[in-house]
């Protein structure tokens, strides 16, 4: 065998690794695309079956199962409440659990445009679960903390920002390496 055959051969584990961090990052930009274009089955399919989903008190009641999800997009479809939305993601970092389970964190900032015409903005993280499936890459869990609202009149429920993983901010080599 080649030097070079040799070389791919001992960084397989790394390739994969990285392979997998891609798919992780296209993860949830693939959310934030669906949510602003309005993609109910590509949205939900992004999720595992058996997921949990938790925007806060203040926005939805928490979510238990890719069909719950599903019949709460739905409802959306029917009566949308956003004529518009754009999600900015920034920050992804990932932590690998497992090779089969990684831990996501990722910055976002969303505006939306209403049907009343306000333009309710947030910013804060996304603290995601995913797991690897035979069809790829899937959220298992999904939760939003948010650092600031900028909502006329709401004053709802929500999750503070928090800093609940403590391997994301270590420094060093990846996880798995």
């Amino acid at each position: 065998m080649s030097a070079v055959g040799e070389s791919l051969s001992e960084d397989h584990p790394a390739l994969r690794r990285l392979l997998d961090k891609d798919a992780l990052v296209d993860l949830v930009h693939r959310y934030s695309y669906c949510v602003d274009h309005q993609l109910s089955d590509e949205l939900s399919a992004l999720f595992t079956d058996d997921c949990v989903i938790d925007y806060g008190a203040g926005f939805a009641p928490v979510v238990r199962g890719r069909s719950a999800f599903r019949a709460m997009l739905a409802k959306n479809d029917e009566r949308p409440g956003y004529l518009a939305t754009s999600h900015h993601n920034a920050n992804v970092l990932v932590v690998f659990d497992t090779d089969d389970q990684a831990t996501v964190r990722t910055s976002v900032y969303a505006w939306h445009r209403t049907t009343a015409g306000a333009t309710p903005q947030v910013w804060g993280h996304y603290h995601d679960v995913a797991v690897r499936t035979p069809e790829g890459w899937k959220l298992r869990e999904r939760r939003l903390h948010l650092l600031g609202v900028d909502i006329e009149g709401w004053d709802g429920d929500y999750h503070r920002a928090a800093h609940t993983c403590p391997a994301i901010a270590a420094p060093g080599v990846p996880t798995g390496w």
